[in-house]
């Protein structure tokens, strides 16, 4: 590893450190993965969505300006190039993507190099999402050197996740409420990373309602409240898109 990588690998670990909300900065955090490996561009995708045996990735970010379609997709094991590794657990490093048995998987790469890394981001050895690299055109093929890179990088990004997930958790009474009445291998599996944000979700609607009801309100009143719950979701994603929309004029 050369001293320029070691710097790029610092910095990442600095920001990453710093960074006490990756979600208001993704655009900074893939840029910063690329750079560390030297990819043209880098793509994470996290486990956000299905049960446990049947788990689905969901898009996290990418350096890449993507159709809707690439944000829509729920890829599960084996339905793609990085369901094909969340299956197995292991990395992914493809010389040239154009020839390999993965080459129908590929998407169109007019502006990318041949090669490819694909690396599980992972809490211990529980895989909660991949990330992937493209090389540049005008290099040489990613190699082993690349490989090692892309796994450290990965590993830094599932430690962030991780603690964040929990820090999220932690600022919200209700949340800790909720957790409060779980059993012991819930518990255990939110703080080792293996319990999907939609589980969790699930989780604190259940708690929710059983509070409301506890509480006397009617089932009226209680979907009145899942109304307003889905108004305000509705307003911050018209407000994502439209900061979306203004950055990539």
């Amino acid at each position: 590893m050369s001293e320029n990588e070691l710097g790029r690998l610092h910095d990442f670990a600095v920001f990453l450190r710093a960074e006490e909300n990756l979600g208001t900065h993704l655009g900074e955090l893939v840029e910063r993965a690329a750079s560390v490996t030297d990819a043209a561009s880098c793509s994470i995708m996290l486990l956000s969505e299905g049960e446990a045996n049947v788990p689905r990735l969901k898009l996290w970010c990418s350096t890449e300006t993507l159709p809707p379609s690439a944000w829509n997709e729920r890829p599960g094991r084996g339905d793609s190039i990085a369901g094909w590794v969340l299956e197995r657990g292991s990395p992914l490093l493809i010389a040239d993507i154009q020839q390999s048995k993965f080459a129908p998987m590929a998407r169109d790469r007019s502006n990318l190099g041949a090669s490819f890394i694909c690396t599980p981001v992972a809490v211990k050895n529980h895989v909660i999402g991949v990330m992937n690299l493209s090389s540049r055109p005008d290099s040489a093929p990613f190699n082993e050197s690349h490989l090692v890179l892309a796994d450290i990088v990965a590993t830094l990004i599932g430690k962030s996740v991780q603690v964040e997930r929990l820090q999220t958790l932690i600022r919200s009474r209700v949340a800790q409420l909720s957790l409060a009445r779980e059993e012991k291998e819930v518990i255990t599996s939110l703080t080792d990373g293996t319990l999907a944000p939609a589980r969790v979700a699930k989780m604190l609607a259940k708690s929710f309602f059983k509070d409301m009801a506890a509480a006397g309100f009617e089932p009226g009143q209680i979907i009145d409240a899942a109304s307003e719950i889905i108004t305000l979701v509705s307003t911050d994603i018209a407000r994502y898109k439209k900061r979306i929309a203004r950055t990539t004029k």
